[in-house]
């Protein structure tokens, strides 16, 4: 009976590294732009028109190059690319309105 047991547990663990290691190939599969959002700062506001304008990577490992339009209430349109490492916020700064052209991963 005991080795009935030995053989369960082995089994167990070689699913549980198998279900992990799809979850890695799915997020390497995965589109970049799947994992980069702006978001606006209502509470940070720059001023009447404007918000504080930051950008988003939820990757866990891989850095984001991310093309951003943006542009301020009455200013001109602004374009950039931004590297945005693995599960970290970038501010970009304030404005009015705000989106993403492109993102692709980084590569280094």
């Amino acid at each position: 009976m005991a080795r009935t047991w030995e053989i369960a547990a082995v089994c167990c663990l070689g699913m549980a590294a198998t279900l992990g290691s799809g979850t890695i190939r799915a997020m390497e599969s995965a589109e970049a732009s799947s994992f980069v959002t702006i978001k606006f700062d209502g509470d940070g506001a720059c001023d009447a028109r404007n918000n504080r304008l930051w950008l988003i990577n939820d990757h866990t490992f891989k850095t984001i190059a991310t093309t951003v339009r943006w542009r301020a209430a009455g200013g001109k349109v602004l374009s950039e690319e931004f590297y945005v490492s693995p599960q970290t916020v970038k501010e970009i700064g304030c404005a009015a309105e705000a989106e993403i052209l492109e993102a692709k991963f980084a590569d280094f």
